[in-house]
C-alpha cells in the first residue's frame, strides 16, 4: 500500500503553501497528515515536510511543537531502545523551542511532558523524583493554559501517574480517580479515559463503579474518533470486564 505522504506533487503542494506565506493552511494540512498516518514512513515523511516548513518559518512554535508530536509517535512506535532515547530526547528538545518561543504554549508542555516522562520509563528511572516531578509540573502547567489538549491528556497523564505510582512516591488512587473523572469532562469520547478510571477504580476496590464506566463505555457511538481506535478501546474494555467478573 503506498504511504499516504508518498506523492511528490502533494510534497510540492505542501512546501508551495508554506512558501506562499499561508502557515495556518500549512498548519491543518499537517494535523490532518498526522491523523491519518499508518506507518513509521508516514511520520519519517512528516518529519521532514516540517524540517522544510522551519526553514521558512524558523520562529514558528506552532511548528516547533508539532514537530515534537511527529518524534512521540515515532517514539512509541518503536521498538528499539536506543531508537526511543533518540526519538523522546528529540521531542524534548522541539518542545522546549516551542516554548522558548511562546511560553503560553499549553501543547508544547503537554509533549514535552509526556516525551520526558516516557523517556524516563524507557531508561529505568520513572520511579525517580526527577523523572516525576518535571512530568507533574508540566502537565499541570498545561492544565492551567488549557485543560482540554489532547481530549483531557494532562488529566489523564496525572490520572496515569497517580495510578501507577507506588505509595511512597506519591501514588494517590483518589487524586487519580478524580483527574480521570476531569479528562471525561473533557474528552467525552475518548476510550483511554473511560479504562483510567475503571482501572483505578479496580486498584481501589471500587468494583460497581468500575463495572458501571466500562458498561457506559462500551455501549457508546464514538462517532469522532478514528474506528480502529475504537475497536482497540472497547476490546480492552471487555478485558477489564472479564477481570472484574473472574
Amino acid at each position: 500500500m503506498r504511504s499516504i505522504l508518498s506523492s511528490k506533487n502533494f510534497c510540492f503542494a505542501i512546501l508551495f503553501v508554506g512558501l506562499a506565506g499561508h502557515e495556518t493552511d500549512l498548519i491543518k494540512e499537517f494535523d490532518h497528515t498526522y491523523s491519518m498516518s499508518k506507518s513509521t514512513g508516514d511520520l519519517y515523511a512528516l518529519e521532514e515536510m516540517v524540517k522544510k516548513s522551519l526553514k521558512v518559518f524558523p520562529q514558528s512554535e506552532k511548528l516547533f511543537w508539532r514537530l515534537g508530536r511527529v518524534y512521540f509517535k515515532l517514539g512509541e512506535k518503536s521498538n528499539n531502545e536506543s531508537e526511543k532515547n533518540f526519538f523522546f530526547s528529540q521531542c524534548i528538545a522541539y518542545t522546549k523551542k516551542a516554548i522558548k518561543i511562546n511560553s503560553k504554549l499549553a501543547r508544547g508542555y503537554f509533549f514535552k511532558g509526556l516525551c520526558n516522562g516516557t523517556l524516563g520509563e524507557v531508561q529505568g528511572v520513572w520511579n525517580s523524583l526527577s523523572t516525576i516531578e518535571p512530568f507533574k509540573k508540566d502537565m499541570e502547567t498545561t492544565i492551567r493554559l488549557d485543560p482540554s489538549v489532547e481530549e483531557g491528556g494532562p488529566h489523564r497523564a496525572l490520572g496515569n501517574l497517580y495510578l501507577r505510582l507506588p505509595y511512597l512516591l506519591g501514588g494517590d488512587l483518589d487524586l487519580s480517580i478524580r483527574h480521570f473523572e476531569k479528562a471525561i469532562q473533557l474528552g467525552s469520547e475518548f476510550g483511554e479515559n473511560y479504562l483510567g478510571l475503571a482501572e483505578a477504580y479496580i486498584e481501589n476496590g471500587d468494583l460497581i463503579l468500575a463495572k458501571d464506566v466500562i458498561n457506559r463505555f462500551i455501549i457508546m457511538e464514538l462517532s469522532s474518533q478514528k474506528e480502529d481506535l475504537v475497536l482497540e478501546w472497547k476490546s480492552e474494555a471487555l478485558k477489564l470486564l472479564k477481570k472484574i467478573q473472574n
